[in-house]
């Protein structure tokens, strides 16, 4: 080897430090950076050169830049950061929740009701006075005012939620649009080369930690560096292509997330997504349809009470709150209900119904809240009555009829607050005695009332307070466990980005060290030039 293949192999150790040095520099500029995975530059030996002495080395190179990463750690980290973010979600909303039932911080139902209830004994206790019968209809108009107030918080949370989905889904289709986007980047940027593009790579890692913390999802890699995602059956990005998710409100409340035509939320069960959607029909299933038919039924048992009594006037049969009224849903295209009444208040149940036509001339009656068939398969016959459980529905045939799969849904509780008030207009009309003849100092039918709101409720298997204290354990149960496994998810998810870091992690101690190491071999490098440099000129003074 001449001398001038010092000069190679000086140049060779200068390049080769510098490299190394650039590499330690990044990963200590990224040390704080999120998802950042350290780099190493690889070192190798330079193709050899065949002497008289046999073969001698050529220098150093710098074989490629080794990102240290864990796929498997990372799979482990992105299940995790889905399943935090579902915890998560369903923590903060029933927190909300819980905050609607918490008695402690300001009097909500049981205060407003047992205030209620304590003015009935003021009215048992004076049938005859004005004054005790004002204060019970200013004390039902707090009651009132108070159930209406926890409802709209409840829908409002439920609001809270549907603008949390469309922000979500906007964020979904941001990120899988980027990931797409780098896909093609890194394919370009590795294709021909046995180097990866570390840098890109992270950033996409990252963003699929983004996306883990809104949706669950599968992932997979093909053989030119690009990432599939996966949720359900659904491809969200492909190649460097990505299918954007939308929201749709539907006319009965419900939210659908749609993937192209096809409705996706069977799919969607890991994620914040998905904790937003589980927890928007938790509570339109359970907490809000409980206070209303918690609602319901005071309505139900003081009316048919009250109906029972006389009022100052003589007067009987009337209600104290406004009468419970029916509300309907139409899934139908070829007819609707023309009208809808409670026909015996006493036989009223308190559940949800559907009349189902399996064809244009049979319909069945189906209660939904416990999954029976209250009315079996009957002749349809058009203008007549269904009738079942106190309630009356009439299906017209507009435009043509009903059909085969038509169905509409009957609810006494859905209105109950919405409608709920008082039906009485002064208070000489509060109906305190058994009988007229007995006026005005009979007070039998207000201790019945007494007795009503203190015993047990056949249609709620409970008395209105002990029913309360039930929703309010149950809002209470559904926080706590939230809390406790966004708690539990949190510390595993801790314990996996620990295992991450040290693996991927930057250690300044480590990086200051190889700043030294390499800036000697930096230094010898330039040393060897200027020896092979003095040497060379020895040689030709010669």
């Amino acid at each position: 080897m001449a001398i001038f293949g010092l000069f190679d192999i000086g140049k060779s150790a200068i390049f080769a430090s510098r490299a190394a040095l650039d590499v330690t520099a990044n990963n200590i500029a990224n040390v704080n950076t999120p998802g950042f995975s350290r780099k190493e530059a690889i070192l190798d030996i330079a193709t050899p050169e065949r002497t008289r002495a046999g073969f001698i080395g050529r220098g150093v190179t710098v074989s490629a830049v080794r990102r240290h990463y864990d796929k498997l750690l990372q799979s482990q980290i992105l299940l995790q950061e889905q399943n935090l973010g579902r915890s998560n979600i369903l923590g903060d909303v029933f927190g909300q929740v819980e905050e609607v039932f918490n008695e402690q911080q300001y009097p909500k139902f049981s205060n407003s009701f047992n205030e209620y209830v304590n003015a009935w004994h003021e009215v048992a206790n004076s049938p005859d006075a004005i004054p005790q019968r004002s204060v019970l209809l200013q004390r039902a108009k707090g009651l009132i005012s108070t159930v209406k107030d926890m409802e709209r918080s409840l829908k409002d949370t439920i609001k809270y939620i549907d603008i949390r989905i469309d922000d979500t889904i906007d964020k979904i289709n941001s990120i899988t649009r980027d990931i797409a986007t780098l896909n093609g980047m890194i394919t370009k940027v590795e294709a021909g080369s046995t180097n990866e593009a570390s840098d890109l790579r992270d950033k996409r890692d990252n963003l699929m930690n983004r996306l883990s913390e809104l949706i669950g999802f599968r992932s997979f890699e093909d053989d030119v560096g690009r990432v599939t995602i996966v949720v359900g059956n659904k491809t969200l990005v492909e190649t460097e292509r990505s299918f954007a998710l939308a929201s749709v409100a539907n006319f009965d409340g419900t939210i659908d997330i749609m993937a192209g035509n096809e409705r996706f939320n069977d799919y969607i069960t890991r994620g914040g997504l998905s904790g937003l959607l589980a927890s928007r029909q938790e509570i339109q299933d359970k907490p809000l349809k409980d206070l209303r038919r918690l609602i319901a039924s005071v309505v139900k048992e003081t009316n048919l009470q009250h109906r029972q009594g006389y009022d100052l006037e003589g007067t009987t049969g009337n209600d104290f709150f406004a009468p419970l009224t029916l509300f309907a849903r139409d899934y139908s295209d070829g007819a609707s209900i023309t009208s809808k009444s409670i026909s015996d208040l006493s036989q009223l149940t308190l559940h949800e119904y559907e009349i189902r036509f399996s064809d244009s001339s049979t319909y069945s009656v189906v209660d939904i809240t416990t999954d029976t068939t209250v009315v079996p398969p009957t002749a349809y016959i058009s203008g007549d009555t269904i009738a079942f459980d106190g309630i009356e529905v009439v299906v017209a045939d507009d435009a043509g009829g009903p059909q085969g799969g038509d169905r509409f849904f009957i609810s006494p509780l859905e209105r109950s607050i919405d409608n709920f008030g008082l039906n009485l207009s002064s208070a000489e009309e509060v109906a305190a005695s058994a009988n007229d003849y007995t006026l005005p100092g009979d007070n039998r039918n207000a201790l019945a009332m007494i007795d009503t709101y203190q015993n047990n409720v056949s249609d709620i298997g409970n008395s209105f307070n002990g029913y309360y204290r039930t929703i309010v354990t149950l809002t209470g149960t559904m926080s706590s466990t939230a809390e406790d496994s966004a708690n539990f998810e949190k510390s595993l998810l801790n314990e996996l980005k620990m295992r991450r870091e040290s693996v991927s992690g930057v250690n300044l101690d480590e990086e200051a060290a190889n700043l030294i190491r390499f800036q000697k071999a930096f230094e010898a490098g330039a040393k060897l030039i200027k020896i092979t440099d003095e040497l060379l000129e020895v040689i030709l003074n010669l």
